[in-house]
């Protein structure tokens, strides 16, 4: 009979009999997924690694060039095109008068220019290994960051379209009706925004495989992609592409147009506050209206108020599972625990933290006599650093009154909330409304012990057991945070809770990339003018 040692953090999974190996993992609870949702519908064809607004056309001329300048049109030549071009506009990106941030391949590009004094670039070597990986090149995905980062949201918003089915070759589309913008328009006002010498060093060293320093500075300012050209027809295009519904090529009865309508809410707010903000403050801005413009509820400014919901609500519950994890750790280190043990004691001692920091006055009031004492003292955004000041059952415990502080803030609105997302089909598996709005109305008269001690057990200890093991899959890696035996659970390691990026960043890109708003976030007169055209669509 064989012998299998396990060796620390090490496991068998059940039934095949492979080795389970431990990954961070992201989202351990798996409750960032109704964000995802609502970001995903709010802001169609973009996303928070679509980093510039002038790939979306540059890729469309790409393309074009591609179906001219190369004979043998095969996925692996196309593929073979677009990696050398990206590499052509980092290497340039260090010349950039703006800067090279979200130009992908930059950090790459530089830093072999830094180290090895080139002045004259081996195209092929950076995009390609001799063995044809694209392994520890400029950029590792195969297709680049067009094939990981833009291709699906230029399919989304009408640009590309794949030439056959499954044949990973892409080709722009074609102009067929006003109704869209489409990626011959694109092309084309692209093109009319390059010089002919320019155009003509691009792509004679895209096709030879090297180009000079010489070279590169004369593709300048034709090739920065970090800034669209101001008062040109590209300019006008990419303004009427983010303008447009939201799928253009979808048949629905109602064409959504939430990333317009976004735009639009967007644009008011930097009118509004008229100083430098985040995506934070206009997604908070959203929450604390509840939806709500000039005392009607808009739809899709309800979407970004369930979006910043959701995130206090996923905030706090990755806390108390970061608390609880920080507690088996100090208290256990790599040994096993009796689960409920471990589970009562950390229950204790974090209503005892309550008590000392004077929220609650004893240790027997109820869940809603809490909710009534805390009403007025605790705001979720205000809780954000406290609960990251702290660790352990002190975490846990400001976890648990920013649980119920999203309660008391939204109570008025949950029954609404849980009708819009369903409509919109945005509310995924452990959403706040339909928990708040049913079982823990039903927990109101528990003590603080007795709900507290079913959360840390079914909401966040079996719960994160739950969706590390559906991540599993068929696999071999988990992101367990623990293991429980017979009862018995052991520490594996930790997980900071953080916020998800809800895209408005790279909305407020593109619009600077666009000169509407300024690097302040202030409305340039081209700003102002596509603000009252969008006010006065929306009447």
């Amino acid at each position: 009979m064989n012998t299998t040692v396990i060796k620390s953090n090490q496991s068998i999974a059940p039934f095949w009999g492979d080795k389970l190996s431990f990954i961070g993992g992201l989202d351990p609870l798996g409750l960032q997924n109704s964000s995802d949702a609502t970001f995903s519908l709010m802001l169609p064809g973009l996303n928070n690694v679509t980093g510039r607004i002038r790939y979306y056309s540059f890729y469309c001329w790409l393309l074009d060039q591609f179906s001219i300048v190369v004979k043998n049109k095969t996925a692996f030549e196309q593929q073979k095109f677009i990696r050398r071009a990206e590499y052509i506009v980092a290497l340039g990106s260090q010349y950039f008068s703006g800067g090279y941030s979200s130009i992908p391949g930059s950090n790459y590009a530089i830093q072999e220019i830094k180290q090895n004094e080139l002045t004259e670039h081996d195209l092929q070597a950076a995009t390609f290994k001799d063995d044809g990986s694209t392994r520890d090149t400029y950029w590792n995905y195969s297709l680049g960051a067009f094939g990981q980062y833009y291709l699906g949201s230029l399919r989304d918003i009408g640009l590309i379209i794949e030439r056959e089915k499954g044949a990973r070759l892409y080709v722009r589309t074609s102009k067929q009706n006003e109704d869209h913008i489409s990626g011959e328009e694109l092309a084309i006002a692209f093109d009319e925004n390059l010089s002919k010498k320019s155009k003509a060093i691009f792509l004679e060293c895209l096709v030879s495989g090297t180009i000079s320093e010489k070279q590169l500075l004369k593709l300048l300012p034709s090739f920065e992609l970090n800034v669209v050209p101001t008062k040109s027809k590209e300019q006008e295009l990419l303004i009427e592409l983010l303008k447009q519904k939201d799928y253009p090529f979808r048949i629905e009865d109602i064409p959504t147009t939430y990333r317009k309508e976004t735009m639009l809410q967007l644009l008011r707010y930097a009118q509004i506050v008229n100083k430098d903000f985040n995506d934070r403050d206009f997604v908070l801005d959203a929450y604390l209206e509840k939806g709500i413009i000039s005392n009607d509820r808009n739809s899709c400014f309800t979407g970004w108020y369930f979006y910043q919901l959701n995130e206090y609500w996923q905030f706090a519950n990755t806390s108390m599972l970061n608390g609880c994890l920080s507690e088996l750790l100090e208290e256990y280190g790599p040994r096993q625990a009796y689960l409920p043990d471990f589970v009562e004691s950390l229950t204790k001692k974090t209503i005892t933290v309550l008590v000392e920091n004077k929220i609650l006055d004893n240790k027997d009031i109820s869940i809603q006599t809490l909710l009534d004492k805390i009403e007025n003292s605790f705001d979720s955004n205000g809780l954000i650093e406290a609960i990251e000041a702290n660790s352990n059952c002190n975490k846990t415990a400001y976890a648990l009154i920013a649980i119920l502080t999203v309660y008391n803030e939204n109570k008025e609105e949950f029954v609404q909330l849980d009708q819009y997302i369903e409509n919109y089909e945005i509310a995924k598996d452990g959403e706040p409304t339909k928990y708040f709005n049913t079982e823990f109305k039903e927990r109101l008269d528990s003590s603080i012990h007795d709900f507290l001690y079913d959360y840390l057990f079914t909401r966040i200890i079996y719960r994160h057991q739950y969706v590390a093991f559906r991540k599993i899959g068929g696999g071999s890696r988990s992101s367990q945070k623990f293991i429980i035996e017979d009862l018995k659970i052991r520490y594996i390691n930790n997980f900071d809770a953080s916020f998800t990026g809800p895209r408005i960043n790279t909305l407020l890109n593109y619009l600077m990339d666009l000169s509407v708003i300024n690097e302040n976030k202030q409305l340039t007169s081209r700003g102002k003018q596509l603000l009252s055209k969008l006010e006065e669509d929306a009447k």
